[in-house]
């Protein structure tokens, strides 16, 4: 097997085969989507203060800007990690999709760990081949355009796998709370953050908003308003990032009165200010 690399392509993709190339991506990870599929061994993780297992033939997914702390691998381990920048994933995968894999990324956000069957550790083992013969040749002709369309299926095939861990846990149907978890987290997508309250999603699923509250919180352990605030605070990040629109015109579309109290709400919950996210983004 050709041995394979930490691997990018205009900073928006990584393919790796080990946590030593892994754990020095700290900068690079934060704004990515990572799959890490365990072959053989086992890795722990602290994720959010919460230490998790992972066993071979387990599938670990970390939304961009997740925290994993401790990592430790096991001597024997050997995985496949593929990775692609939250702004590739809009661009390709997104579109593409509409707002089914946007949905299914949301849910992964709580529910990172899936256990792999036969035949998708093979499809995983195949993607991973077809990357690794690829980095091995010349960089030629479409070797981006390649490169990129292997990522896509690789996180295509991602999202399959998380949808169908997820109805089968619920018995191969959507329960009612469920339905409406999975029909709130589409409107989510929808709207990038742009609704603030609670009762706008419900009155838009026609129920109430006591009831919209109560389902979220069956279904996914967090809060209708909890999964709002993250919304809009990604939303807010992926405007500043990726496109031209003035900080003014972004605060106003989301509902911010005066710069100041934008300014204050990203430095909050982002880290940096509005114009500083923007300058990282073009470096």
């Amino acid at each position: 097997m050709v041995r394979s690399q930490v691997h990018y392509t205009d900073g928006d993709m990584v393919i790796l085969d080990n946590l030593a190339d892994f754990q020095e991506l700290e900068t690079a990870r934060a704004g990515m989507i990572l799959s890490i599929i365990v072959v053989a061994g086992r890795l722990r993780v602290d994720i959010g203060g919460e230490t998790t297992e992972v066993r071979a033939r387990d599938m670990l997914i970390c939304p961009p800007k997740t925290q994993l702390d401790n990592l430790f691998s096991s001597p024997d381990f050997r995985g496949m990690i593929f990775g692609m920048s939250y702004a590739k994933f809009q661009n390709t995968v997104g579109p593409a999709a509409g707002e089914s894999v946007w949905s299914v990324m949301m849910y992964a956000r709580e529910h990172p760990l899936y256990h792999m069957t036969d035949a998708e550790m093979r499809i995983g083992g195949h993607i991973f081949h077809l990357f690794e013969e690829k980095m091995a040749g010349p960089q030629d002709f479409y070797y981006k355009e390649v490169m990129q369309s292997l990522m896509v299926t690789a996180f295509y095939e991602v999202s399959v796998i998380i949808e169908r861990n997820r109805q089968s846990e619920q018995g191969g149907h959507y329960r009612q709370k469920d339905l409406i978890f999975k029909r709130f987290l589409e409107l989510l997508g929808e709207a990038e953050g742009r609704r603030g309250s609670v009762a706008d999603y419900a009155r838009t699923l026609c129920i109430t908003p006591k009831y919209l509250s109560a389902a979220v919180k069956a279904a996914s352990g967090k809060t209708a308003l909890a999964w709002i605030h993250n919304s809009t605070v990604e939303g807010i990040s992926r405007q500043l990032r990726l496109s031209g629109r003035s900080v003014k015109e972004i605060a106003a579309d989301y509902g911010f009165t005066s710069l100041s109290a934008f300014g204050k709400f990203v430095k909050t919950h982002l880290g940096a200010s509005p114009r500083a996210l923007r300058a990282q983004q073009n470096h």
